[in-house]
């Protein structure tokens, strides 16, 4: 919603699915991603960055209409990717994830402040995932990968 008017009326939409409803600020940015890998001792893969080519990184963006684009590295500085990289490893020790996690951000436009969106426990593998993709720009191809997440399921301890 870009006013009070539309945010009205999405609300009004969303009541007509459920009770609650979940409001977010819109941070202006980039959504920046990364690929966690381990067990006790989990390292994280370059930055991945989705431009949405859209308002929203929709069901329509992502696999219909053709308009995102990936950028891989992530079009932020180096320190700050490095940043980012480090959250996403406490974020996924502070979750207990273990084998692989996608862990994404928003990185404010003008600040480089690193917000936290979401993790994805079980990222997708498909030709267009992320997952994948950010491990093998990083230089671990698709098989290599599928070995290192073989080895996690049946270890304790990297």
């Amino acid at each position: 919603a870009k006013n009070r008017g539309e945010l009205s009326a999405a609300l009004a939409q969303a009541l007509e699915y459920d009770a609650k409803v979940l409001v977010e600020e819109f941070i202006e940015g980039q959504e920046v991603e990364v690929a966690v890998l381990g067990n006790e001792n989990p390292f994280a893969s370059i930055c991945g960055e989705i431009d949405s080519g859209a308002d929203f990184y929709d069901y329509q963006a992502k696999y219909i209409s053709n308009c995102s684009t990936l950028y891989i590295p992530a079009r932020i500085p180096d320190e700050v990717a490095e940043n980012v990289r480090e959250k996403a490893v406490q974020v996924y020790k502070a979750m207990g994830c273990r084998g692989l996690s996608r862990v994404d951000f928003f990185v404010t436009e003008k600040e480089h402040r690193v917000i936290l969106n979401e993790i994805n426990t079980l990222p997708g593998f498909t030709s267009i995932s992320m997952y994948p993709k950010l491990w093998e720009n990083a230089g671990t191809p698709y098989s290599e990968l599928l070995e290192k997440l073989i080895d996690c399921a049946f270890t304790r301890e990297d």
